[in-house]
């Protein structure tokens, strides 16, 4: 008796369910075709999705059959989906998109037809849910944190009222590529950079917060004004949609409200779904428009950003003033856009990098790693978001663990910055800026702040493709800045004691880590030093990061290296294939970890627990796979925007 009485149960509460959302049977989507998607691209459009080749599926009837239609071709296409005597037909013109969405009468199995040249993006049948997951995404890009205020953005904040801001939020690049990279896999930049410097994309086998939701079965939208953010380069992993500008760039980029527009057509596309959106917008970004109808002539940032010359007066006053009012722009069309978000979305807002405006005699970004450069927004609300603003320094690359927690998901393994909820990971707050030029580099310890400058060294290192012009270099040294007293940086102090220590334990851990195999350093010595070892093969540098110059000299299977200023830190990492021994040479110079004047096996140098100042030390890193995809694409499209020579 029982068992009639439960199925009548489940009958019933199958049919209150259907009459809530409106259709019969359970609410939810089903991906059509699993084993075999694809990305195709139609000009500045990547679509994830199967070949339109006599495909089938069994479909239930009062479910939705949605997709879109790619026609990559050069002839109008008719695609039919058919069922016995009932036929759907949709016209799907020369290089151009149809978007489907279709109810079906009745279960049964469904086709359609094998039309040549059309892409179906990202195919699935289902019922809407009520309420749906959402993530909101919103990236602004060189959106400077003290911008972001009452009398430029003060729709985004009404947005953002319920919900919490971290007011002290470090960028950990000042450029787009390595910083949006961090960002997407929640690791650190040096990680995911190559021995010569360059960061351009995701390297393969990094899973993103896009993947994660997209295996969990949202459906995945990327909306993206920057040029250099492209499906190339690993950016569309997880996205069934992805629009990013076609091309190069060249002077100009998208609107706010070209970008914004999309990604509300797709979220209506998407209505009833679970779905995360990424929208990336570029307005504040140089060039600066003219948004105040003015009439003024905005002079490039270029010159100024490669530090060619000086600023005017009128372009300190012009440049500051236009930039300004890219960021009232956004505020202007992003403000309501948030608005209209259903209040049980997940909604952030952050920045990649910020932009110098003159201080430290520095415009544009990508070659420092001062405050205006690396001090970010970062606003967040939706469920599990308790209110309110805190002024702890955090990292972005804590926040796509924060999102997957929200979303109810772990980070994968890959993953090592941790959720914002729970006070993030233990990652020392580390940011980088070196493909651009001579590594900068920053810590963050409470308000402790250190910077360091390196100098080129030519001969030595490998310079990378995405190495900017800088006509009038920046000083070399490490500075450190109490930005309690001091967030404009400009009263250094001295560094000496725990402050080298500190500095030096996170420098080995973060710079040491980047290059793979041998690496030769010696720690917090002032003055020149010199260091000698005997390899069992020869040395072939890869990188060398000091204040002052550095020679590297050999003669057989002798090395030695000499900084001219060592202080506080002097590093050479090099690649030898074949070498299975070192023997580093005394020379009035004190080894971690391993005792001179005797051969150690090289896979048996890794890094101390500890690390002493005025030391030499040894260790040796694992390869790493940095293979990332559309490098030459990317170069040039970092030429076309004006970064590169």
């Amino acid at each position: 008796m029982d068992v009639p009485r439960k199925i009548t149960v489940v009958v019933l509460l199958l049919y209150l369910w259907g009459g809530l959302t409106g259709c019969k049977g359970p609410a939810g989507w089903e991906r059509l075709w699993k084993d075999g998607w694809n990305q195709v691209q139609l000009g500045e459009r990547w679509e994830r999705g199967v070949v339109a080749n006599d495909l089938r599926f069994e479909g239930v009837g009062g479910a939705r059959f949605r997709t879109t239609l790619v026609n990559v071709g050069d002839a109008t296409r008719e695609v039919e989906l058919a069922r016995e005597r009932t036929v759907y037909s949709w016209t799907v013109p020369a290089q151009s998109v149809v978007h489907v969405d279709v109810e079906l009468p009745m279960s049964g199995a469904y086709s359609v037809s094998d039309t040549p040249d059309v892409w179906l993006g990202f195919p699935r049948i289902g019922r809407p849910i009520r309420n749906p997951r959402m993530i909101v995404f919103v990236l602004v890009d060189t959106l400077r944190n003290d911008h972001v205020n009452e009398e430029l953005m003060p729709n985004v904040l009404s947005a953002f009222a319920p919900g919490h801001r971290w007011n002290d939020t470090i960028a950990n690049a000042s450029w787009t590529l390595p910083s949006v990279a961090s960002i997407f896999t929640a690791r650190p930049v040096l990680d995911l950079t190559t021995p010569s410097g360059d960061v351009v994309g995701i390297p393969q086998g990094h899973e993103t917060w896009a993947d994660v939701f997209d295996r969990e079965g949202f459906a995945g939208g990327g909306f993206v004004a920057n040029y250099t953010v492209h499906a190339l380069n690993g950016f569309s992993s997880g996205f069934g949609t992805f629009l990013v500008p076609d091309g190069d760039g060249g002077s100009t980029h998208p609107d706010v409200q070209d970008i914004v527009t999309e990604a509300q057509s797709w979220l209506t596309q998407h209505r009833g779904e679970d779905a995360f959106v990424y929208v990336h917008l570029m307005d504040p970004h140089e060039p600066y428009r003219d948004h105040e109808g003015s009439g003024e002539k905005v002079p490039r940032l270029q010159p100024l950003g490669n530090r060619v010359r000086e600023a005017s007066p009128y372009e300190v006053d012009i440049l500051r003033r236009r930039y300004a009012g890219e960021v009232r722009h956004v505020d202007d069309v992003l403000g309501p856009f948030l608005e209209s978000l259903s209040d049980s979305a997940v909604v952030v807002l952050t920045a990649d990098h910020g932009e110098s405006l003159g201080e430290h005699e520095s415009w544009a970004h990508g070659l420092t790693v001062f405050n205006p450069e690396i001090s970010v927004p970062l606003l967040l609300k939706g469920p599990g978001v308790v209110a309110g603003v805190s002024e702890e320094p955090v990292q972005l690359v804590d926040l796509a663990p924060t999102l997957l927690e929200l979303g109810g998901y772990e980070p994968p393994l890959g993953m090592l910055g941790r959720s914002l909820l729970h006070g993030g990971s233990d990652l020392p707050m580390v940011s980088a800026t070196f493909g651009p030029g001579p590594l900068r580099w920053s810590l963050r310890k409470g308000s402790a702040k250190y910077v360091l400058h390196t100098a080129p060294q030519p001969g030595i290192a490998v310079e990378a493709r995405t190495k900017m012009p800088e006509s009038r270099p920046l000083e070399t040294g490490l500075f450190f800045f109490d930005l309690a007293t001091d967030f404009e940086e400009n009263s250094p102090g001295p560094v000496d004691g725990d402050n080298l220590d500190q500095f030096i334990t996170a420098f080995v851990e973060s710079v040491g880590r980047m290059v793979p195999r041998l690496q030769i350093a010696v720690l917090g010595q002032r003055g020149q030093a010199r260091l000698r070892v005997e390899l069992g093969a020869a040395f072939e540098p890869v990188q060398a990061f000091s204040i002052g110059p550095m020679t590297c000299l050999q003669d057989q299977k002798m090395l030695e290296i000499t900084c001219e200023n060592a202080f506080p830190v002097c590093l050479v990492a090099g690649s030898t294939e074949t070498t299975t021994w070192i023997r580093p040479i005394t020379g009035g110079l004190d080894w971690l970890g391993v005792q001179s004047s005797e051969e150690t096996p090289v896979d048996q140098l890794g890094l101390p627990e500890v690390l002493e100042t005025g030391k030499g030390l040894l260790w040796w890193n694992p390869s790493r796979d940095r293979v990332v995809d559309g490098f030459d694409e990317t170069i040039e499209r970092l030429k076309a925007l004006g970064y590169l020579e």
